[in-house]
């Protein structure tokens, strides 16, 4: 996309994956944060005494999500470095190296936008996306990848994962739409700043696409007018809701036609191993008969 830097899972040539120039430094992100925060956090600008600036930067963080002396990855580069270090091998396996490419780099390029927010929609888009996308890999695996992926953004997994799990509570006691999109979580976003717009990102779209089943709405078209016109959300972003949404559904027909392959597969080879074993066995039994006859 040319007006958002986000792109979707899968899509390992998109051009927009292969961009590594340098974003802005964070010191000009985190100024440009502060300046922008809705009125509730206006004590920390108009303060008598002025906070000293590493604490408004450790607000800054709290606010974008990071934890303590953490900060995001400023190019796609460092986030793919952060990723390995804390995953702590040097390679990960070749149907998932794709996802891990774009859920990296369409998070980097997202969270180093001075109108970036973190928050639990977010949290329970990046949770979803990888037990999506990351299925087929084995439990502990795919909690390694998990995890290496959020501290490669600079986040922590057990306060994003909580987040997630906070949220879908949220949206289990609400029960209905109307409730849930007047909660106290959704209200929040509800309240960003309108100029810039809220960033984008495929992980908040997921998020949002996360959410709707939860409280009976089936994810369609108009169910995200519905939601980005609650919310108040810049229109544009919802067009592009759609667009991540048509490709989500896409990508998991392939992926449970991948799985269903790959399950017939391992069903054939099987066959075929116990074939070659019956076949060992009638004839180590012929030998045998062939001997005692001798």
């Amino acid at each position: 996309r040319a007006s958002e830097v986000s792109c979707s899972p899968l899509a390992a040539s998109s051009p927009l994956c292969r961009q590594l120039a340098a974003p802005p430094r964070m010191k000009q992100h985190l100024l440009l944060l502060v300046a922008s925060l809705p009125s509730a956090h206006g004590a920390l600008l108009s303060s008598r005494r002025p906070l000293p600036s590493s604490c408004r930067a450790g607000a800054a963080r709290a606010l974008l999500g990071f934890g303590e002396g953490s900060s995001p990855p400023q190019t796609v580069d460092e986030a793919r470095q952060n990723f390995f270090a804390a995953y702590g091998k040097p390679y990960v396996a070749p149907d998932a190296q794709g996802f891990v490419n774009e859920l990296l780099g369409s998070s980097q390029m997202a969270i180093v936008s001075p109108s970036f927010r973190y928050n639990a929609v977010f949290a329970l888009g990046t949770e979803a996306l990888c037990e999506t996308f990351l299925a087929q890999r084995p439990e502990a695996e795919r909690v390694a990848i998990t995890d290496a992926i959020i501290t490669a953004l600079g986040m922590s997994p057990q306060q994003l994962k909580s987040d997630a799990a906070a949220l879908r509570e949220t949206a289990k006691a609400a029960g209905t739409e109307e409730a849930l999109l007047g909660s106290k979580p959704m209200l929040e976003i509800k309240a960003y700043p309108k100029v810039p717009p809220l960033k984008y990102s495929y992980a908040f779209g997921a998020g949002m696409l996360t959410l709707m089943p939860l409280v009976e709405v089936k994810p369609s078209d108009d169910a995200i007018d519905r939601w980005v016109g609650a919310l108040e959300i810049d229109p544009a972003k919802g067009k592009m809701l759609k667009r991540d949404f048509a490709f989500f559904e896409s990508s998991q027909d392939k992926l449970a036609e991948m799985r269903q392959m790959m399950a017939e597969m391992q069903a054939s080879a099987k066959r075929k191993e116990a074939a070659k074993l019956k076949e060992q066995a009638e004839a180590a039994a012929a030998e045998a008969a062939a001997e005692a006859a001798a």
